[in-house]
């Protein structure tokens, strides 16, 4: 007597193989999906992080601003201020409405200080005094040299704000030049002296997909520059705000900051490059007395 043994038939062999198919269509996409989307995310978080750590000193820089902010425009070859005038765009975080925009704006920062005073000349006829600065102490080394012409000198006692015309600076001693100080300086002691703060003007510009640091935006100086962040997509992205559409131009004082960079150096060939938005109002501070004029010499 033979037994039968049984076997799958061809079409129960046709039905597993359509179903393990498709089970492994459905894995294959799933993983792959799964793997695009992780590397989105990992190019997504290296572009923020890359903007973050690069735009850190930018915003420090703005916040510590010791002046109003002026905007400004840079042609490849002339830097030209810009009177603001208020537009129809109204920002979405604040509800005010921005001003025409540009590609630049500069405004003073602490470059050292306090310094004693420890000498002044009055000179009448040409309207000037010449000052000694003891350099010896409180010298941070942010900005070399730590006194430049075109800087200006700040004395907090009689609040009050000097251009430094000629500069000197021999060992721990600075001879500075400034306007008729209108008052004379008493003998010094040891509890009898007056203090001053140094305050420099710098800038920041977009240009060339670039945006660019001016730590010393003087006439002679202005187009030295330290490269902040490429592959920027905001030509123009500094404003200042108004209240409202009618506004006049003297009342813009926050600057807002709408800057957009992408990144190509984080990505393949089968995911777009990531991209990171900086959008910020920054509001003028007085770091420890107002500077009154961005003007420079």
């Amino acid at each position: 007597m033979s037994s039968l043994r049984s076997a799958y038939t061809l079409v129960e062999l046709l039905v597993a193989m359509a179903i393990f198919g498709m089970v492994s269509v459905g894995l294959f996409a799933f993983a792959s999906t799964s793997l695009r989307m992780v590397g989105r995310n990992l190019a997504t978080n290296h572009t923020h992080e890359v903007m973050r750590i690069s735009d850190q000193e930018l915003l420090y820089n703005l916040h510590a601003s010791a002046s109003a902010f002026q905007l400004i425009t840079f042609d490849g070859t002339n830097y030209t201020d810009i009177s603001p005038s208020v537009t129809t765009d109204e920002d979405p975080f604040t509800q005010q409405y921005l001003s025409t925009r540009a590609n630049g704006v500069r405004f003073r920062l602490q470059a050292d200080g306090p310094y004693k005073i420890t000498s002044a000349t009055d000179d009448p006829k040409n309207q000037t005094t010449t000052l000694t600065l003891d350099l010896s102490v409180n010298h941070t080394g942010r900005f070399t040299p730590a006194i430049e012409i075109g800087d200006k000198l700040v004395i907090p006692v009689i609040s009050h704000e000097y251009d430094i015309t000629a500069v000197s600076i021999k060992g721990s001693t600075a001879t500075i030049t400034t306007a008729l100080l209108g008052f004379t300086l008493q003998p010094t002691g040891s509890n009898n002296f007056l203090t001053g703060y140094i305050y420099r003007e710098v800038a920041y510009t977009v240009y060339n997909n670039q945006l660019r640091y001016h730590a010393n935006f003087t006439s002679t100086s202005r187009s030295s520059y330290v490269l902040v962040r490429d592959k920027i997509t905001s030509p123009k992205p500094f404003s200042v705000l108004f209240a409202t559409a009618t506004s006049p131009s003297s009342t813009g004082l926050n600057l807002r900051i709408s800057l957009e960079f992408y990144d190509t150096n984080y990505s393949s060939k089968k995911y777009t490059s990531g991209t990171a938005t900086l959008q910020a109002i920054i509001p003028p501070r007085v770091q420890p007395t107002d500077v009154s004029s961005t003007n420079s010499s």
